[in-house]
C-alpha cells in the first residue's frame, strides 16, 4: 500500500535537492558596507570572512548617478524621489556555490530581462548558534541596475519574477 510522502517504487531511493530562492527588494542605504564587510556585524565569525567573495564592476554610487543622468538625457525631467533604480536580490547558496555561477545567472538574466548586475558578494560568514552548533547562513547579495538604456525602471510580472527564481535554481544546480 502507498502511503502519501513516500516513493511510489520503494526501490527508487528519492534524490532531495537542495533548495535556493531569491528575495529582490530596493537597495538600503549601508547596504554596500555590509556587502564589502566595512561596518562590525555581531552575528559574523571573522574567521570564516576569508572565505567570503566579491565582483563588482560599478559602485552603487556611480551607477545611481548614471541612471539619473540617462533619465534626465531620456525624458527632460528628474527622477522621481521613490523611484528604486538599483535594487538588491538575497539568493539562497550551497556550500560550494561558485561565483561563476552565480555570474552565469547575472548573465541569463540580463539576457533575458535586461537586468543588469553591478556587483556579486558571497557571504560564508554569517549564521546563528544552535546550541553549541554554529549553523551557517550561506547566501550572496546581487545588486541590479534595474532599468532600461533610458534609465526607466524594468517592470516584471509574477510570472517573470519566478522565472529569475527557476533560471537561479539552473544556474545553481539546486
Amino acid at each position: 500500500m502507498w502511503a502519501r510522502g513516500e516513493p511510489l517504487d520503494p526501490l527508487k531511493k528519492q534524490i532531495a535537492m537542495a533548495k535556493t530562492s531569491i528575495h529582490i527588494v530596493p537597495i538600503k542605504p549601508g547596504s554596500e558596507a555590509h556587502n564589502r564587510r566595512e561596518k562590525q556585524l555581531d552575528y559574523v565569525r571573522k574567521e570564516f570572512s576569508h572565505l567570503n567573495e566579491s565582483w563588482e564592476v560599478d559602485s552603487i554610487e556611480n551607477r545611481l548617478t548614471d541612471i539619473r543622468a540617462r533619465y534626465t538625457a531620456t525624458t527632460g525631467q528628474r527622477m522621481q524621489g521613490k523611484a528604486t533604480p538599483i535594487r538588491e536580490g538575497v539568493a539562497v547558496i550551497g556550500k560550494d556555490t561558485t561565483m561563476e555561477q552565480l555570474r552565469d545567472f547575472a548573465k541569463r538574466i540580463e539576457a533575458r530581462f535586461g537586468i543588469k548586475t553591478i556587483q556579486i558578494h558571497i557571504h560564508r560568514d554569517e549564521g546563528h548558534a544552535t546550541g553549541k552548533d554554529w549553523k551557517p547562513n550561506l547566501h550572496a547579495h546581487l545588486v541590479f541596475d534595474w532599468t532600461n538604456d533610458q534609465g526607466k525602471s524594468i517592470k516584471l510580472n509574477r510570472q517573470d519574477m519566478a522565472e529569475v527564481q527557476t533560471i537561479l535554481a539552473d544556474c545553481l544546480g539546486m
